[in-house]
């Protein structure tokens, strides 16, 4: 029993220090009128659809998710910018956005690009106060 429970607790604690976040970013509200729930319930889904993906490919950096929706409210078209070499990353992104396809709006055609900003450990604001190194030897004399 203390083995399963050592390697239990060994396994949520590296599993809580490595997550990967996810963060979406997108210009303007350009599916306000098409997701039901708007442009934030839209970032707040997505996000959520690709955690475990990002935790699995260990992804980190910038992409641009570049999609479709037509008519009856299917998403098609769907890009990933840069291109990965290996397109298992792309084909798992592409099916967390498939997931949202019920939200999406019937008669309201629209090209939707989205940017996703993946990273590991700290997420950039998750409230803490930014160190930042000055240039402390830039008014310092040396001689």
């Amino acid at each position: 029993m203390k083995k399963i429970f050592s390697v239990l607790a060994l396994t949520v604690f590296a599993f809580s220090f490595s997550q990967t976040y996810v963060n979406v970013s997108s210009v303007k509200n350009q599916v306000e009128n098409v997701y039901k729930g708007g442009q934030e319930k839209f970032e707040y889904d997505l996000t959520n659809n690709l955690k475990y993906t990002a935790n699995s490919f260990q992804a980190n950096g910038d992409f641009t998710l570049n999609f479709k929706v037509n008519e009856n409210g299917d998403i098609t078209d769907v890009k990933l910018l840069p291109e990965l070499y290996d397109k298992g990353f792309e084909r798992e992104v592409k099916r967390d956005l498939g997931r949202m396809k019920k939200h999406f709006a019937v008669n309201q055609p629209k090209n939707v690009s989205v940017g996703l900003s993946f990273g590991r450990d700290l997420k950039p604001s998750d409230g803490r106060l930014a160190f930042q190194g000055r240039d402390s030897f830039a008014n310092q004399n040396t001689k």
